[in-house]
């Protein structure tokens, strides 16, 4: 993507006759400089990012990493590039900016994601690095930067350690490394990666790491079945087949994987293999209007409220036809998906590109929307994010509004992933910036205060972090589905997300709670209260603790 100017895009964005002039219900109020993520950020090529609480103190940190292989000059206000930056969360609104780390470094960092990989309850790093193996470069740190491969950092009681080499999980063969998934294929307990690669490289592929403990793993990709020609930008991992396996989708190839149990043709030594679901790739194609249309980000949720996970596309094009595809359900243990863009209200094409993607309810109505990193810039440089908010279903089909009409200016953000900072119940965004003239964006939601839950899982013989546990949010007492999640991080494009379940319950003062864990155990809490966080221990949940 290219470092232009925004000059011409800071223009005001009238109101078009007849208009809806109602307040959008959801809010964002940009605290970027009160919260202190603006002045150590100004200038950067910011490409990637992540939430995670590294030091257990119960509110999320950030980390921030961009491009930093340009020529000086186009890092300004910056004197040259800036490295990626970390940021603890103090609790109060505000955050300090963690100096000699080495989680602060000099890359082309295009993606990151926090995760408890060795389940002793403290968040790793994991950062992606876009390498180019070889450089022409002669200025430093633009040749590091160019150098430099994927990087794994431990997590020390809230010090990162650098175990990159060590580890294994970031060989020098992955050259152009993009979104990080994060999930257990094997059922072991330990959290793998799956690394995507972009196809701008020489032969492109994507690998599967096999977490063996003690943070050391090993490329298993061959020995799952998986094909060594995948590529792609963003991912979307969800268990789609009910196997309780995760399968996932990678976007720009659109190639789904879906889980299955071992083959005589497949010697995976854990007993678990991956098949293609070519059926789905045929389906999940359009025809393109340019080389560059680069489906890009993906998000599975559940739009309207029928307890399966729906998929959401997005275009990395200045013509960004993103797409929504509505999940039918299972034939022949494949999940049927279907193309419903322009009924839900999706069809118009967006004036600039759309990178990331999430499907979160905003507003806590109890209706997930969809949000896309892309953003109208008013004169004084004030931000609206494209947000449809959802409006219900009707016909088994939910209805999106977006914030006001689709038409340029525009501007859009790399990366931006959500998470509740100062956790007050509505889900915040933070916006990563790539652009001279414009700057990162920290956007507080202050959206008219309803009623809500999160669910966190603590996992003792799964993953810690309780990746891949399905969650149903019902009316107390009743069959009425207000919501359904998986627990997952990484998902969109370049950024990682609080594993957390996060329900809207609009006037639901009490709800009951389905819990679905990986082996399938499954357990129900009723007449929980509202507006908190809910901490679910599996062991106590299972009644073996």
């Amino acid at each position: 993507m290219g470092r232009l100017s925004l000059t011409a895009l800071l223009l005001f964005v009238p109101l078009c006759p007849g208009q809806d002039v109602t307040p959008f219900p959801i809010v964002f109020r940009d605290v970027t400089k009160p919260a202190g993520v603006y002045d150590d950020l100004a200038g950067i090529m910011g490409h990637g990012g992540a939430w995670g609480d590294i030091d257990g103190d119960g509110f999320i940190d950030l980390f921030v990493g961009g491009f930093c292989d340009r020529p000086n000059s186009e890092y300004k206000p910056a004197a040259g590039p800036v490295p990626s930056r970390l940021y603890r969360n103090q609790g109060n609104g505000k955050f300090t900016l963690v100096k000699d780390t080495p989680a602060s470094f000099f890359g082309r960092i295009s993606g990151a994601v926090f995760a408890d990989l060795d389940n002793n309850g403290t968040l790793e790093l994991y950062s992606a690095n876009n390498a180019k193996g070889k450089s022409k470069q002669t200025s430093e740190p633009q040749r590091t930067a160019q150098m430099r491969f994927s990087n794994l950092f431990r997590n020390d009681k809230g010090v990162f350690v650098d175990i990159t080499k060590q580890s294994g999980a970031c060989p020098e063969s992955l050259f152009t490394a993009r979104n990080i998934g994060v999930f257990d294929y094997d059922g072991d307990g330990l959290l793998d990666l799956y690394v995507v690669e972009d196809r701008f490289t020489k032969k492109p592929r994507s690998a599967l790491f096999r977490n063996k403990g003690n943070l050391q793993f090993e490329d298993v990709t061959k020995a799952v079945g998986l094909p060594d020609d995948v590529f792609g930008l963003g991912l979307a991992v969800a268990d789609l087949n009910g196997d309780g396996r995760p399968d996932f989708f990678v976007p720009h190839s659109n190639r789904m994987f879906l889980s299955q149990k071992k083959t005589p043709e497949v010697a995976a030594t854990s007993g678990v293999s991956y098949r293609e679901a070519v059926e789905l790739h045929n389906m999940l194609q359009w025809k393109l209007t340019n080389r560059e249309e680069w489906p890009c980000g993906a998000a599975f949720g559940d739009l309207n409220r029928d307890g399966l996970l729906d998929l959401v596309v997005t275009i990395h094009y200045n013509q960004a036809r993103n797409r929504v595809f509505i999940n039918e359900g299972l034939k022949d243990g494949i999940p049927q998906f279907r193309d419903v863009t322009n009924e839900v209200g999706l069809g118009d094409t967006v004036p600039i590109k759309c990178p990331h993607v999430e499907i979160q309810d905003f507003d806590n109505d109890g209706w997930p929307d969809i949000y896309t990193s892309a953003a109208w810039m008013d004169e004084q440089g004030n931000i609206t994010p494209l947000v449809y908010r959802n409006l219900g279903a009707k016909d088994a089909l939910p209805r999106f509004a977006p914030p006001r009409k689709i038409e340029g200016p525009m501007v859009y953000y790399p990366a931006g992933p959500s998470g509740d900072y100062d956790n007050d119940g509505r889900l915040d965004i933070f916006l990563i910036n790539w652009f001279q003239g414009n700057h990162c964006r920290l956007l507080h939601n202050e959206s008219a205060k309803k009623n809500w839950l999160q669910v966190q899982v603590v996992g003792k013989k799964m993953n810690r972090m309780g990746i891949c546990t399905q969650i149903k949010v019902l009316a107390a007492g009743t069959k009425e589905l207000l919501g359904f999640q998986e627990i997952t991080t990484g998902y969109g494009y370049a950024s990682g997300q609080p594993a957390l379940g996060h329900f809207g319950l609009a006037e639901h003062a009490k709800v009951d709670v389905e819990l679905r864990f990986p082996d399938g155990w499954k357990m129900i809490k009723s007449d929980v209260a509202v507006n908190r966080r809910l901490v679910v221990n599996e062991l106590t949940a299972k009644g073996t603790e």
